[in-house]
């Protein structure tokens, strides 16, 4: 006969080797599980008591689960994305290392944010609807409310690892506001990046004012803009090279660094120490040349030895360089607000003009891309241009007619 202890009901089984004692119970979802009692388990009152203690065990985890569903996101959170934090070194030993500025930035979102509003709540009764309504109270980019939500799921993440919430809820992003950049045209591009040193730095020599500089100076921010547009290299990228990174020999570069928002020389953009995201990049003959040229004249800098571009002693800063690309765009009259020109379009130029002459593998290879949609993103193209470069197919093309090609071109030479 069996017996209810519990949820668990005891029966027993007779075999050949003697008489064993078991229980059986619904799950959570549902289905009927059946086990076999612990050892010493050897008569009815010692199989039944096995199952009290069982019984007894639920409760008590049962107990611990409901103390840890009253949490609120401040108690969970509150150390969370510090130095040391034990999720932190956790995800280190599993190969997820978050660089120093974005272990900054989840903290920043979670005390200026998500504390403030949705502190006292349960973990389980922040709704995402509540999150996004009150972001967009407030005066963010579409972008930056993203990462706040990203934040707010690395925390419910480890609180269900902790069994704290059973499911992450689901939050639709918000849409990038941030329009593409535009791209270069060939005869700006002639104008920018003339071979001819002299013309070089009549290009890039700051405006005239009281702190009149040496024309090296001129000629290393050309060079440097020069290689960004025939490589497709982010800012940081091309601020962080160095002369162990060019191989002259093989007319490339190797892009395996970055300089990061705190002017530090580290890994490349979403690289991890398992995908350091480094990649091979071919320039043409003529940018090595100004390469080359600008490597036999640059001096030394002692605290960055092999850096290949620096200014002051130091890699140049992020909103430096963009005033010395404004510059440049000056001097030719290139309006560069209405057509949203910054450093970054140098690589949507590099990317549109490469798209049909590189195959996409190549491309993103070069670019350091992973998808074709990212290429496709970066693809900008000048119509008119575009249309020049296609002239090659065609032939191709004019097979559309197929048999009525000879009969066509009679009526249109008559």
């Amino acid at each position: 006969m069996a017996v209810k202890v519990g949820k668990y009901h005891l029966f027993q089984r007779r075999l050949e080797t003697g008489t064993f004692w078991y229980y059986w119970f619904y799950d959570e979802t549902g289905n009927r599980l059946q086990r076999a009692c612990g050892f010493g388990c050897e008569d009815k009152r010692a199989a039944a008591a096995f199952l009290e203690d069982l019984l007894r065990a639920d409760l008590l985890e049962e107990k611990r689960k409901d103390e840890l569903r009253k949490k609120t996101l401040s108690q969970f959170a509150d150390k969370m994305f510090l130095e040391g934090a034990p999720h932190l070194e956790r995800w280190k030993a599993k190969g997820r290392i978050l660089k120093p500025q974005t272990i900054t930035q989840h903290r920043r979102h979670l005390m200026n944010y998500l504390i403030p509003k949705f502190g006292k709540l349960p973990l389980d009764k922040i709704r995402p609807a509540n999150v996004e309504d009150y972001l967009l109270e407030q005066r963010l980019s579409n972008s930056c409310r993203n990462t706040i939500i990203y934040t707010l799921q690395l925390v419910l993440r480890e609180a269900k690892r902790e069994g704290i919430i059973e499911v992450i809820p689901e939050f639709e992003p918000f849409k990038r506001a941030g329009r593409r950049q535009d791209v270069l045209s060939s005869e700006e591009l002639t104008a920018l990046f003339p071979y001819d040193e002299k013309e070089l730095i009549e290009i890039w020599k700051r405006p005239d004012d009281m702190r009149k500089e040496r024309e090296e100076i001129a000629l290393m921010f050309g060079t440097l803009f020069c290689i960004t547009v025939s490589a497709g290299l982010r800012s940081g990228e091309v601020r962080a090279l160095h002369r162990d990174q060019v191989s002259i020999p093989n007319s490339g570069l190797i892009i395996n660094q970055a300089i990061d928002d705190k002017g530090k020389i580290g890994l490349l953009k979403k690289a991890t120490a398992e995908d350091s995201r480094s990649r091979a990049v071919i320039i043409p003959e003529i940018t090595l040349k100004m390469l080359e040229r600008w490597l036999d004249c640059r001096e030394e800098t002692p605290e960055y030895p092999g850096l290949v571009f620096s200014y002051r002693g130091k890699p140049v800063a992020n909103y430096y360089i963009l005033d010395r690309f404004r510059f440049g765009l000056d001097k030719l009259g290139i309006d560069y607000e209405k057509r949203r020109l910054t450093v970054h379009c140098l690589r949507y130029t590099y990317n549109t003009r490469m798209k049909t002459i590189l195959s996409a593998q190549v491309l993103r290879e070069f670019i350091g891309h992973r998808s074709i949609a990212m290429t496709d993103h970066y693809d900008n193209p000048i119509l008119l241009e575009r249309l020049e470069a296609y002239q090659n197919i065609r032939p191709s093309v004019e097979q559309f007619w197929g048999q009525t090609e000879k009969p066509l071109r009679k009526a249109i030479a008559q």
